[in-house]
This record gives C-alpha cells, structure tokens and sequence, in this order.
C-alpha cells in the first residue's frame, strides 16, 4: 500500500470524482482509476459505488477514509524528522567557554528556536567527555588539544592562544618583556589540574627547572581574572577567556620571551551521533 495511492483516494472521495482528481494530480484518468482499483483489491473491499456516472463512498470506503487520513498524517510527520527544528539539546561546555563565548550566542539560539529545550552542562573536560560516551550529552565545546579519541569526532574548531596575564598593579605589569626564569619566582592561579592549561604551565615550570609555588587551583576562569584584579598573583589562561579586562586595563598580558602557546576550542560528539537540524543550527551559530 502505496502513499501516493492513498493520496489518489484522499483526493478522488473528497472531490467525488475521478476525472477532477485526476485533473488535480496531474495524473491521466487510467492512472487514478488503476490506483483505486488496485487499492480495493488489496483491500478486498469496494471503496466507491459507481453509479452512472456518479461515485460516491461505501460503508467500507468511510471507514478506510479515516485510515487513510491518518497514516498520510503519519508519514509526513516521520519525513519531517530530518528537518524538524524541537526537541532536546544537551551540551557539555567548560566555564571559560560557557561565559567567554556562548553567554552572548545563548540569546540568539533561543530567539530563533524557541520550541528547543536546551541543557547546558557545565563541568571539567574529563567529566564532559565521559558523560558524552555515555550518550548523556549530544556534544561538548571544550579547550584542547587536538582530540585523538577514535569514539569522538571533531564537528568545528578554531586556534586559540594561551596568554600570562597579571594584574594592572601588579610589578610585571610595566615590564616590556618578562623571562620565563623571572615568571616563575611569582605565585600562579590555576584552573584544574586536569587541563591544558595547568598542564602547559607545569611544563613550562619544569623547562625552567621551576616548580609552581603552592598554585591556588580555582575552575572558574571569570573568578580567576577578578582575583588577578586585586591581588599580586599570574595566571595562565586563553585569551577569549579575559577579552574583557584586557581590553578595559584591569588586567594585562605579559611579553614572555616563549614561542606562542596554543590550543584549540572544539566541538565534539560521539562518532555515532546523528547530527540533528537543531544541532548543526547550534554548530552554525557557534561558527
């Protein structure tokens, strides 16, 4: 049973004709006739009295015009699927982002697609990309390295650089150029010790034969950059992240003679994963 030979009978019992339906449908009249023919025989019921020449609905054809309306219905509601814009969007994003980047897109997503209901996970990486191998989140939007993981695919991606900052009042803060030597004799900040961050740090310490000095650890790079403000401390953190007080003076980013330090923001989701029309919106406007 054919939709389109249940569209023909749709047709043919509302305009209680063939002729007109066939007109409607472009088709010739054999090919309507055949259809309904064909359509009754599977069926083994008659769908129309035929009198003269004049059609109308049997008992049976009624009862099978209900049906019909509502498998169509059916059917245009599953080839809608691929292009239905409601439903659920989980997305796993670290602090830095979260308030760095989607603060500002978050309001726009929402305007333009407000039947989503969207979740947002904030959390570490580690436990961002266990929860989505666990199909408990449709993406994740992280700082990293480049992912390696054979279960994850990378769906976007864009270079970042990691910068020393300080605050304005803080003695580097009017140092043209600042030695790695010299950084290290200063206490540090830290995001969490599982991160890029904190790892490119405690590499470039050990290059220098340093160790951080007792690092107060904080997740959050916002709390970070206001701490930075009004205390005599460094950090080491994304440029994204402290746009802001960069560009207002609150903090500074130090010269340290070291090639540039970067990494990646990226959008990850399980290799598996469907890639739905709400998900490639949000992919779209993170772009």
């Amino acid at each position: 049973m054919e939709t389109r030979t249940l569209h023909t009978f749709i047709r043919v019992a509302e305009l209680q004709s063939f002729t007109k339906a066939a007109k409607e449908l472009d088709f010739a009249q054999s090919t309507v006739t055949m259809q309904i023919r064909q359509l009754e025989a599977e069926l083994g019921v008659p769908l129309f009295d035929r009198i003269g020449k004049r059609i109308s609905l049997t008992a049976a054809g009624r009862k099978f015009l209900s049906h019909a309306y509502e498998i169509t219905h059916i059917v245009q509601k599953a080839g809608a699927l691929g292009t239905q814009t409601d439903g659920v969007l989980r997305i796993g994003v670290l602090g830095s982002l979260l308030f760095g980047k989607l603060t500002a897109l978050l309001p726009r997503f929402r305007t333009a697609y407000p039947q989503v209901d969207l979740q947002i996970k904030m959390g570490r990486a580690a436990e961002l990309l266990e929860q989505i191998k666990q199909n408990e989140l449709d993406m994740v939007y992280l700082s990293a390295d480049l992912n390696t993981d054979p279960d994850l695919v990378c769906l976007y991606k864009q270079q970042e650089e990691l910068v020393f900052l300080c605050g304005a009042d803080h003695p580097l803060a009017t140092h043209r150029s600042v030695s790695l030597s010299e950084l290290f004799e200063n206490d540090f900040i830290v995001t969490e010790r599982s991160g890029v961050c904190f790892g490119r740090l405690r590499r470039l310490a050990a290059e220098q034969n340093k160790l951080l000095r007792d690092p107060l650890e904080i997740d959050s790079t916002a709390v970070i950059a206001t701490l930075l403000k009004a205390g005599k401390d460094l950090a080491f953190l994304p440029a994204y992240a402290v746009a802001q007080p960069l560009s207002d003076g609150s903090l500074v980013r130090l010269s340290v003679d070291t090639p540039p330090e970067t990494y990646y923001r990226q959008v990850l989701c399980h290799k598996d994963r469907w890639i739905s029309p709400i998900l490639q919106a949000f992919l779209e406007l993170i772009s």
